[in-house]
């Protein structure tokens, strides 16, 4: 039950943008408790003084204390830095040249006075970088925000489906938004089902991501088939490039896939898009002569083949972005989507949770490096017994 729940708690999107492999990149990727051990690191200045408490001949390394408020001012907030300032201007008062507490000859109120200086700067320093640590939160949450905006979480089950997905920018991305997108609604004509992959990277995509999305969901209730609704995205794209120069077009590569009503079968139409894969038995492509991305159909032949295939219940339906399957290794290996599926499958893993988790984890162990944003959509045909009560 712990690993279903943790299958679970993910869907839709896994938000963080940078990797979590390392201890290094958990510390500059935000992880919570590692930025707690990094706040407590300056506590390693406050040392000589139980080396002092042990032996006095430590006396002379007692001066490390001094960049106790300025490590502490790095990793902490204003009032914490005050509370160090406090902390060593108080140790320093005790010398033996102010109050005579301890016996630190070197020790006096105008070391009190320069301790006292440095750590006023200190605190102020601490809280112009709190204004812009706050700042960053703020237009993390906005990133986070649109994202939600053009790619909402998916529920657990859309009419006879059960949903799955994954969704992360590229490596070292500067956003949490990038160039993929999906989305599952169910219509009058069937489950219908789009992946797509916008040309380029971070925010500059954003624009035409929305358009194709939105095109798309509108497409889906009014559109009598896979090929109205991919003439629709094309025109989508092809407004948005009026008036550009030859440079500045852009593109889209798109996936649809549709599920009619009452029909255990499976349609699918491509846009220069990797096919999706079908998984009765083993895994299978799904592989209809494509049309060209969208946004291009100047440049190729517009009619392309709608697919059918028989679709089973208990069925797999697994769409990706190239993303995923040009991730590779140390070793140059691209990443195996169809093998892992296949002896997942094979184990009796088909429930897509627990299906994309071991992908994950796959992808993880295998030191794969993303070099684009990768997205992974899992569906499964649910039968009457699998399906939620109510």
């Amino acid at each position: 039950m712990g690993r279903m729940r943790e299958a679970h708690q993910d869907q839709g999107f896994t938000r963080s943008y940078l990797p979590n492999e390392s201890p290094w990149t958990r510390i500059t990727g935000g992880d919570p408790r590692s930025v707690l051990w990094l706040r407590l690191l300056p506590l390693l200045a406050m040392t000589p003084l139980v080396f002092f408490a042990i032996d006095p001949d430590f006396l002379r390394y007692t001066y490390l204390i001094f960049t106790f408020p300025v490590l502490t001012a790095l990793v902490n907030g204003p009032v914490a830095t005050t509370l160090a300032v406090l902390a060593v201007a108080t140790f320093v008062a005790s010398g033996r040249n102010a109050f005579g507490l301890l016996e630190l000859p070197a020790s006096g109120w105008p070391d009190v006075i320069a301790i006292l200086s440095l750590g006023s700067l200190s605190v102020l320093l601490a809280w112009i970088r709190d204004r812009v640590v706050l700042r960053l939160l703020k237009m993390t949450s906005v990133a986070e925000t649109t994202q939600l905006a053009i790619l909402p979480e998916l529920p657990e089950h859309v009419g006879p489906l059960k949903v799955a997905s994954a969704y992360r920018t590229a490596a070292g991305s500067p956003g949490l938004v990038g160039g993929d997108f999906f989305d599952v609604h169910r219509t009058d004509h069937g489950i219908r089902l789009a992946i797509g992959d916008v040309q380029g990277h971070g925010l500059s995509t954003v624009r035409i991501t929305e358009a194709v999305l939105g095109s798309f969901r509108e497409g889906v209730l009014d559109d009598p088939d896979l090929t109205a609704l991919a003439a629709r995205l094309e025109r989508r794209v092809a407004l948005d490039n009026r008036g550009r120069s030859e440079w500045e077009q852009t593109f889209a590569t798109a996936a649809l896939i549709e599920i009619p009503p009452g029909e255990h079968l499976v349609r699918v139409m491509l846009c220069g898009h990797p096919p999706p894969l079908i998984v009765h038995d083993r895994t299978e492509p799904l592989s209809p002569k494509p049309r060209p991305p969208l946004g291009l159909a100047e440049f190729g032949p517009t009619s392309a083949e709608v697919l059918e295939r028989p679709l089973r219940p208990g069925a797999l339906i697994i769409a990706y972005s190239d993303g995923l399957v040009e991730a590779r290794n140390r070793a140059g290996e691209n990443f195996p989507l169809i093998d892992l599926v296949d002896r997942h499958v094979s184990e009796g893993e088909r429930d897509p949770h627990r299906l994309r988790a071991r992908l994950r984890h796959d992808f993880r162990t295998g030191r794969y490096v993303r070099s684009d944003d990768t997205t992974l959509l899992i569906t499964r045909l649910v039968g009457d017994a699998d399906r939620p009560a109510g």
